[in-house]
């Protein structure tokens, strides 16, 4: 992770998501990063998400920005240079016309052509670049890199806070089959037709998700109470909720966390602009509930899964709660 060289000035904000500065955890002993990890299982428990302070740097996030301001207001042909093709998971995806009214550019771990044969489809294809922009690249593989580490770090203190090995999490990503969604709400002049929205309720596949927004903000979480509940703009704080995999891991213990990005209350709206980077497991990770997570002389509520499966079933509208 890189070094937090200035600590991020605290915002006062009317929230019901809790918020924990990360920090200790990175460089505290044992004792310091279990009382983070159980700060963190209290949140997931008692919301099912959280904000973390001094995560991934408040600077990088910012250029970050700067960089999807500037590629979204490209000419739409200079977008489909890196046009997202059929069959695939990462590019320039053009505005939805249902239900999902964005715009978005998806990426992950940059695989070179040559190797792509080696890797898993749809983890490991190579990203789709637009030409002649060099800064954009640079800029978005550095914040790749920032939040996978990042990530690794919270799913440590995931382990710490179940009481498994440290590492217990971690063994199960080296893959690193993680990607990130670069998303454009454009303004609304225009009250919509019922049923659409900007982006609907849904959880993530995976394990984990860390949710970065600009000031105009949007997103809604629903917590562990059934309450949906703003998710605000808070600089130099990174909201982590949990995923399916996790739930599935957890045996129901932490969650994965609703969420939803409505229509905004007023016409003519501002645009929006969101970063979402997506943590999975191995490809052939197999999912199997964590027998400290199951009560005495219950069964577990999910029989073991591997990620494809999972992942292809959902994607593909073939899975069923088996639930137990």
């Amino acid at each position: 992770m890189n070094p937090i060289k200035e600590r991020e000035p605290q915002i006062i904000v009317s929230t019901p998501i809790p918020m924990i500065d990360f920090h200790p955890f990175i460089v505290g002993d044992t004792a310091t990063k279990q009382a983070v990890a159980d700060r963190i299982s209290s949140a997931i428990q008692e919301t099912g998400c959280f904000y973390l302070e001094n995560c991934v740097p408040q600077g990088l996030v910012e250029q970050v920005f700067a960089q999807a301001q500037a590629f979204f207001a490209l000419p739409e042909e200079e977008k489909n240079q890196a046009k997202l093709f059929p069959g695939t998971s990462r590019g320039y995806v053009a505005r939805g016309k249902e239900r999902v009214l964005l715009e978005a550019f998806n990426y992950g771990l940059d695989v070179a052509p040559a190797e792509a044969d080696g890797t898993h489809q749809r983890f490991g294809e190579p990203n789709q670049w637009p030409e002649n922009q060099t800064e954009f690249r640079q800029t978005l593989l550095e914040f790749f890199t920032t939040c996978r580490d990042a990530s690794f770090s919270i799913l440590q203190a995931l382990a710490i806070a179940l009481k498994i090995p440290e590492s217990y999490f971690t063994d199960f990503h080296l893959e690193r089959n993680f990607n990130t969604s670069i998303n454009h709400y454009p303004p609304l002049q225009e009250t919509l037709s019922p049923g659409e929205t900007r982006f609907a309720e849904h959880t993530d596949y995976g394990s984990i998700t860390l949710i970065f927004q600009d000031e105009t903000a949007g997103l809604e979480v629903c917590t562990n109470a059934g309450e949906w509940v703003a998710a605000p703009y808070l600089p130099g704080k990174t909201l982590v909720i949990l995923a399916d995999l996790m739930q599935r891991w957890t045996n129901d213990k932490f969650p994965a966390t609703k969420h939803r990005v409505p229509l905004p209350s007023k016409f003519p709206s501002n645009p929006r602009y969101s970063i979402i980077y997506f943590e999975s497991p191995d490809y052939d990770a197999e999912i199997t509930c964590l027998e400290n997570c199951i009560k005495a002389n219950a069964t577990p509520s999910y029989p073991p899964i591997r990620t494809h499966e999972y992942i292809n079933q959902v994607a593909t509208g073939s899975y069923t709660s088996e639930k137990q």
